[in-house]
């Protein structure tokens, strides 16, 4: 099933560089509860430019992992992708799910490249999406 929900993008340009914040709006109705764990997962730049964005062959194989996983969690409905924010050297994507096993089986369970993604995880329970809901009650038209 395809995901038709929106994103929020918002872009800030700094002394350190260019940092992006793609917000996914979530319906009123979304069972927030039946999502508890935060999966956060950050892609260090293997290739950054001078101004700390990723190469285009990087973009590439980022849109590649994102497409792959979000296909994959879209599919079997037990996690989300709700945010992505790109920093200078750094990409990471927030994921909610019904449990840590899920998102891992689904992470495991995808299209790998010739080499491993250069992901780090980290975890942390957030039953009401509090992490979420802090930097959407900042944007106009999320909820």
């Amino acid at each position: 099933m395809e995901d038709q929900r929106g994103w929020v993008i918002a872009r800030t340009e700094t002394e350190e560089g260019l940092s992006l914040l793609r917000l996914k709006k979530i319906e009123d109705q979304f069972d927030f509860n039946a999502f508890p764990e935060r999966m956060n997962v950050i892609w260090d730049f293997q290739e950054p430019t001078q101004t700390g964005t990723p190469s285009p062959s990087e973009s590439e194989a980022m849109e590649r992992f994102e497409d792959r996983i979000c296909g994959h969690i879209e599919e079997d409905g037990k996690s989300i992708l709700c945010m992505v924010f790109t920093e200078p050297g750094y990409r990471e994507y927030v994921f909610y799910s019904r449990s840590t096993d899920d998102f891992l089986n689904a992470l495991n369970a995808i299209p790998q490249e010739r080499q491993p993604y250069p992901i780090e995880m980290q975890h942390e329970t957030d039953q009401g999406f509090d992490f979420y809901q802090s930097y959407a009650q900042g944007f106009r038209g999320a909820p």
